[in-house]
């Protein structure tokens, strides 16, 4: 299935936190490492990937932005009010970040891509029962993550 450009309104659950996000899903994961367990306070965390160009936020006051490791390290952004996450962002090189939003703060998620992996897979609270790839140990899923970025370099506009 194509992964097609999205233009949506996206907030985190209290709504305090805006930001709209105008461009083309690079991925959509299920990450089960330990910073993302304790951030959403689930097993795991449901992100859809973009380039950080396509995130466009009005008032970054708005959104409080934590590094919860060493770098290179998701910079991840929780709502003042709620406590929420809403975006984290992540340098890959000098000209080149990407955005990690929650699935669950767009407008139409049904929109979104479907899922590719179950990453930090080896962090899983409890077995998931789906057909998904599931990826064990840092490196490895590191790697996965990073292939479907590079992957979506190489990408036409129709191509899935």
């Amino acid at each position: 299935m194509p992964v097609k450009p999205l233009s949506q309104a996206c907030a985190c659950s209290c709504g305090a936190s805006r930001f709209t996000v105008n461009g083309r899903p690079i991925t959509r994961l299920l990450c089960h490492c330990l910073i993302c367990q304790s951030i959403y306070r689930q097993p795991f965390a449901d992100v859809t990937e973009f380039w950080a160009g396509a995130v466009h936020i009005s008032d970054e006051n708005k959104i409080q932005f934590k590094k919860h490791r060493p770098p290179p390290a998701v910079s991840r952004g929780t709502c003042p009010s709620c406590g929420a996450p809403v975006v984290g962002f992540m340098r890959l090189a000098p000209f080149a970040r990407l955005a990690f939003v929650p699935s669950r703060n767009f407008s139409s998620p049904a929109e979104l891509p479907a899922p590719s992996a179950h990453i930090f897979y080896h962090r899983r609270l409890k077995d998931v029962a789906d057909e998904l790839p599931k990826v064990n140990g840092y490196w490895p899923s590191k790697l996965a993550a990073g292939s479907l970025v590079i992957r979506s370099m190489f990408r036409g506009p129709g191509d899935a």
